[in-house]
């Protein structure tokens, strides 16, 4: 019974382990996107020329 409960325990380390790091993937990528933002009127400047 002992081990079930170190299991759910891993369990538990190994969930908060994905999901934190997925947070931290998520605000990364939306603080590149305000450092970086993307260029409006690309494509129209190309049929322009």
């Amino acid at each position: 019974m002992d081990q079930i409960g170190l299991g759910v325990e891993l369990m538990g380390y190994g969930l908060a382990g994905v999901f934190s790091f997925l947070i931290i993937f998520f605000f990364l990528i939306k603080a590149l996107l305000y450092l970086f933002p993307e260029k409006s009127g690309q494509k129209e400047d190309e049929k322009n020329s």
